[in-house]
């Protein structure tokens, strides 16, 4: 019995396996039937201790825990009655650079569930035939909502550079003279305080004119599609 084992297993592994690539038509293509999917899960923190509250450590220097964003062709030059760091004169092709600068940006997104799926899409041409489409799918349900904890930002400001700024060159060698890096903060003495200088709130707080903070859930049943868009639908 042994040696037949033997003899068996000689025998299999002294075969030939092949394998060929056949071209299918479109007609086989068509005759395959099959879907794909996925769920997935995504939690995103920024600046923020395990607790929820704002990582005084990690954003020890300010600047570095701003979020700002650039507009092209939108820069400030020098006129008459302007200081050095604040010009005022608006162009659209030379000057400081201005940014939106959200300062003390934090916040938690958990998105517990975001369905992938590959679906067949059905819709009516304009000759009333009915056309079918390969899309991807993105779908949410209530049963998983989105969850937001100390979402936001302290405060809101438009900065500028202190440099000069074109569509073809804009750099500096120093970081202070990035206006998105900016920290200035109001003051936190107690007679700035009390002349009202500073406000109970503002008081050592980074300067803007606005701040946001949003928590709780965004429970939702919703799905989108996504495919490609051709001449027979009548909306492209």
């Amino acid at each position: 019995m042994y040696k037949c084992l033997v003899l068996f297993f000689a025998y299999l592994t002294s075969m030939t396996l092949h394998a060929d690539l056949i071209a299918l038509d479109n007609q086989a293509l068509q005759a395959v039937e099959g879907q794909a999917g996925a769920d997935i899960s995504l939690k995103i923190t920024m600046n923020q201790r395990p607790d929820g509250s704002y990582d005084q450590n990690l954003c020890s220097d300010a600047g570095y825990c701003h979020f700002a964003l650039g507009v092209n062709n939108r820069y400030v030059q020098y006129q008459a009655g302007d200081s050095d760091n604040l010009w005022s004169k608006p162009s659209s092709d030379s000057g400081r650079k201005l940014w939106l600068v959200f300062k003390g940006t934090q916040g938690m997104l958990n998105i517990q569930r975001l369905g992938l799926d590959g679906v067949d899409l059905r819709y009516k041409d304009k000759n009333n035939m009915e056309i079918l489409k390969p899309s991807i799918q993105l779908s949410v349900t209530a049963a998983t909502p989105l969850q937001i904890r100390n979402f936001g930002f302290d405060a809101i400001s438009i900065e500028q550079d202190l440099f000069v700024s074109s569509a073809n060159q804009s750099t500096s060698s120093n970081p202070a003279d990035y206006g998105y890096l900016k920290s200035t903060r109001y003051s936190s003495s107690t007679a700035d305080f009390n002349t009202g200088k500073s406000s109970a709130y503002d008081q050592g707080r980074e300067t803007g004119f606005m701040g946001l903070r949003m928590n709780g859930n965004m429970a939702l049943n919703s799905k989108v599609m996504v495919f490609g868009c051709d001449a027979s639908h009548g909306r492209c």
